[in-house]
């Protein structure tokens, strides 16, 4: 029989003192920092992680693997699950949610003697003082990241205090290090599916046939996509500026309105905007990244404005920094998105200069059309799992903009999304398709100049992303 999410209150019952402060560590990087000061005890576990969309209906596979890390198999029972499924799952299927950099740290705490534990503190008392004297061994662990003396990829602080105390735990960190040294870094991939097989919290019928879009995410190929609404797709849409210097954005409703129909088709809900100053596009990125994701499978944004070097601006043209739009929505700042595909169309340029063209065979003629730019830039941000940021063009170059019909790059993304989506086409695939298309437009700005485009899709998405149509 399938474990319902409230009977997995039971579990938290049979966890012992010491195993709370361990599994809140484990979840360093699943749940803020504030949600962890909440967690006391197994209940309050249960309750953050289901604020933080990691346990829901049909999706219960963290809280198994935290037991098992822990070594509490025998809980694995109330879950209907054994320790040899939930290790097949985690070896086959690489759907750990627990980052190896915690993992090892939570071997070696396994590890520390109380002697080992003194002596921490005292190489440490010149560091942090006698704020040391109620931590345990997770405590340290989390001080020393907040000072940065100790990261996934700089381990020396620590190896440092190791040597002089421990030459077996030292050799523990060694061993870590050179087994993962030409490892590229995991990237937190959603459990979803594998737990049917499991009969994990599995809320289909035993033995109903499941559908291509199921059979998928069965196997953890694909993001999850059949919520209604699927999630926000919210679009700032600046045309109206009123610094007068900037020009305003002829052509731009075309591209807003089209971004409406399309993502409302596809079931998300659509939030628009316009002519938002700076500080007014900051404040609604904020809005919507507190807001509560839970029950939702994907976020959209989408902005359209005016840009310069390593931003857009709003319509007193004021600065909004690429990167802190997408941080609005990471995973410290908005934790029930965490592990879900984070999306952002960015219709800007990312510069001033033309993008450059060369002659080639082709069969068929490019229109001239009236074309203005989006004069421009937009910033190369190191983005976390599960983001995709879809720009119209490259970096220092214009985007084009036809004052009668809207943008090349929206206009094609849009056409692209309403032939490939009922095919099943991934986003990658639709992408490409636009890059094809928006490379062949061609026209003349300010009648002197040869206008041409290739847009750039960056992403570090670890499935598939299918908007799969309602």
């Amino acid at each position: 029989m399938a474990t319902a999410i409230n009977d997995l209150f039971q579990i938290t019952e049979q966890l012992s003192t010491d195993d709370v402060p361990a599994l809140r560590f484990l979840c360093s990087d699943l749940i803020t920092a504030k949600s962890q000061e909440k967690i006391v005890d197994g209940k309050g576990l249960i309750l953050e992680l289901r604020k933080a969309s990691l346990v829901e209906e049909g999706d219960c596979f963290i809280l198994a693997e935290l037991l098992y890390w822990i070594g509490q198999n025998k809980l694995l029972k109330y879950m209907n699950v054994t320790k040899e499924m939930v290790q097949e799952q985690l070896q086959n299927n690489n759907v750990s949610r627990v980052s190896p950099f915690r993992k090892i740290l939570y071997e070696v705490s396994q590890d520390i003697s109380s002697d080992d534990l003194n002596n921490m503190k005292f190489l440490l008392s010149d560091k942090f003082g006698a704020s040391l004297e109620n931590m345990d061994i997770y405590d340290i662990f989390t001080a020393m990241e907040k000072r940065e003396m100790l990261a996934d990829n700089n381990f020396e602080e620590l190896k440092k205090i190791f040597g002089q105390m421990s030459p077996r735990l030292l050799k523990k960190i060694e061993d870590y290090e050179t087994h993962n040294k030409d490892k590229p870094l995991q990237e937190e991939s959603e459990v979803v599916s594998n737990l049917s097989q499991m009969s994990l919290c599995n809320t289909t019928e035993q033995g109903k046939p499941v559908s291509q879009e199921e059979s998928c995410v069965i196997q953890n190929k694909e993001y999850k996509m059949s919520s209604l609404p699927r999630g926000y797709c919210l679009i700032l849409n600046n045309f109206d500026f009123v610094e007068k210097r900037i020009q305003n954005r002829w052509g731009t409703e075309h591209d807003a309105k089209a971004l409406e129909e399309v993502f409302s088709w596809l079931g998300f809900e659509v939030k628009r905007h316009d002519d938002l100053k700076a500080a007014e596009m900051r404040a609604k990125l904020e809005e919507y990244g507190k807001a509560s994701h839970q029950g939702k499978d994907c976020f959209v944004c989408c902005v359209l404005s005016h840009g310069e070097q390593q931003c857009v601006v709003g319509t007193d043209g004021e600065k909004v920094e690429i990167k802190d739009i997408v941080s609005c929505f990471d995973g410290k700042k908005c934790p029930s998105l965490v592990q879900k595909p984070k999306v952002f169309f960015i219709q800007a340029c990312q510069g001033k200069e033309f993008q450059e063209s060369v002659e080639a065979q082709g069969d068929g003629c490019f229109p001239v059309v009236r074309l203005e730019s989006d004069d421009s830039g937009i910033y190369r941000v190191p983005v976390d799992a599960d983001v995709l940021i879809g720009m119209a063009t490259v970096q220092e170059c214009l985007s084009m903009r036809d004052v009668r019909s809207g943008t090349w790059y929206i206009q094609s993304l849009c056409r692209q999304l309403r032939e490939g989506c009922p095919r099943g086409d991934d986003i990658h695939s639709i992408l490409t398709k636009v890059n094809e298309e928006v490379s062949k437009e061609e026209g003349t700005i300010k009648r002197i100049k040869l206008a041409k485009q290739i847009p750039e899709p960056r992403y570090t998405l670890t499935k598939k992303l299918v908007f799969r149509v309602p």
